[in-house]
């Protein structure tokens, strides 16, 4: 019954871990690194950003740019920004007026250097953040990962289970417990004196009254 009580909550908890260690995979892969290109505190400036790979790995990571213009004065303006690689190659480009909306990009960016060129006339600020999800172009290989990693500890964790019960039911099998003796056992084997006696006069009698 303890056997199969226990199968039972296994049969039920392992599949409720591997929900739960999915769905923690999908948060962390989710989670994007924050670079900072400019801010309205300061003048805008053009930069340099490296971005590093996982593991060495120079897959493509998605990316979004978010980017918001702001005019000191009451009127508009031509603004513009660039992203281009370590070889000066064009990655991403916007240009319009300050007053346009969505002037920002999403894409995906592979593990290297970029430089970030922004063009605006004066008395322009922007705010311009690049997010990057470092993880993000690895969910499946992580889902697959740690499925297999589970499924991996739970058949280890059966077999030696099994053969644990196996190895202790064969050792209690070669060494059988010992009989206990009384302590305290009256025998008259040998005692001829104690055949003759009637039970009046046997000492071992009960006591009279009792």
């Amino acid at each position: 019954m303890a056997y199969m009580e226990r199968k039972t909550l296994n049969l039920i908890l392992w599949p409720v871990a591997l929900i739960l260690l999915n769905s923690l995979w999908s948060g962390i892969s989710n989670n994007s690194a924050p670079y900072e290109i400019n801010d309205y505190d300061h003048p805008i400036e053009e930069r340099i950003i490296t971005l590093g790979g996982v593991l060495g790995q120079d897959k493509p990571m998605p990316a979004v740019f978010d980017v918001e213009f702001q005019s000191l004065t009451d009127g508009g303006g031509s603004v513009e920004w660039n992203i281009f690689d370590e070889n000066d190659v064009l990655i991403a480009q916007w240009s319009g007026d300050v007053s346009d909306e969505n002037p920002g990009w999403e894409g995906e960016l592979k593990p290297g250097t970029y430089r970030f060129q922004t063009v605006s006339e004066q008395e322009i600020i922007t705010e311009q953040t690049l997010f990057i999800e470092p993880f993000g172009a690895y969910v499946f290989e992580g889902h697959v990962a740690l499925s297999s990693l589970l499924f991996f500890v739970a058949f280890a964790e059966t077999f030696v289970r099994k053969k644990g019960g196996e190895y202790l039911e064969k050792k209690n099998a070669q060494n059988p417990p010992a009989q206990e003796k009384a302590p305290f056992s009256h025998s008259s084997t040998g005692m001829p004196e104690y055949d003759a006696l009637t039970v009046e006069d046997d000492p071992w009698r009960t006591p009279k009254g009792l």
